[in-house]
């Protein structure tokens, strides 16, 4: 009985790491990589429009807002990107 049991955990292990690993399958995307999307997604909650800030200030805002807002790197450096995009435009 414990064989069977052992040998089933076992399979069972295994199986999920194939699944893991199974290169057919795509790596998931993030939830996004537009800029502009990712900051009305995930700033637009508390901030209505973007700041006016220089490129130094921006990259020390993202980066904290990062941790606070957990955002995922790809998202990160989308919203840096358009908030860039976004001051040289005015």
């Amino acid at each position: 009985m414990k064989k069977s049991i052992y040998t089933l955990c076992v399979v069972f292990l295994l199986s999920l790491l194939a699944a893991a690993a199974d290169p057919a399958k795509p790596p998931q995307q993030d939830r996004t990589s537009d800029g502009e999307a990712a900051y009305k997604t995930n700033c637009t909650r508390c901030h209505n429009t973007p700041p006016s800030l220089t490129a130094r200030q921006t990259r020390v805002v993202v980066s904290h807002m990062r941790v606070r807002a957990n955002l995922t790197a790809s998202d990160a450096n989308a919203i840096l990107r358009y908030l860039a995009e976004n001051a040289r435009s005015k």
